[in-house]
């Protein structure tokens, strides 16, 4: 069994990705490291206000290439997003976050080796904006 991580792109950060992501990983097998590319601030923020905990280990960003990885914490890389409260309205005012959540883990991904990768709901309409038909196409255009 190999030990290279699994990349989780956090995606909009008005969904409820987190706590789906909370919910999930406190009864996964916990086999694989986990990277997960999101605002720290926003993902504490969000587990509060939903009264849920998860296991953690925050990556400071000029140490990714030779962070410890835990495979019973999910290992964060921050990205940062101003927000005002923990969920807001989906709006385009998030695609910049997004695309810097992408443009991080995909160069963590051409740098090394992974196991897999899951990103998180995106807004079809706000995000991709008619210029790709799905997240598939958006990637395939990104890594070439």
């Amino acid at each position: 069994m190999n030990n290279l991580p699994i990349i989780i792109i956090g995606g909009e950060p008005n969904s409820i990705f987190s706590e789906i992501l909370a919910k999930s990983f406190k009864y996964s097998k916990k086999n694989k490291p986990i990277i997960l590319f999101i605002s720290y601030k926003l993902f504490l923020e969000q587990l509060k206000k939903l009264n849920l905990e998860c296991n953690h280990n925050l990556i400071k960003s000029n140490k990714i290439k030779n962070a410890k990885l835990f495979k019973n914490k999910i290992n964060i890389f921050n990205v940062d997003y101003k927000f005002n409260k923990p969920f807001e309205k989906i709006s385009k005012k998030s695609n910049e976050y997004i695309s810097e959540c992408f443009r991080f883990a995909l160069n963590y991904i051409k740098k090394n080796k992974i196991s897999g990768l899951i990103n998180g709901p995106i807004s079809k309409k706000f995000f991709l904006n008619d210029k790709f038909l799905g997240i598939t196409e958006y990637l395939a255009n990104k890594l070439k």
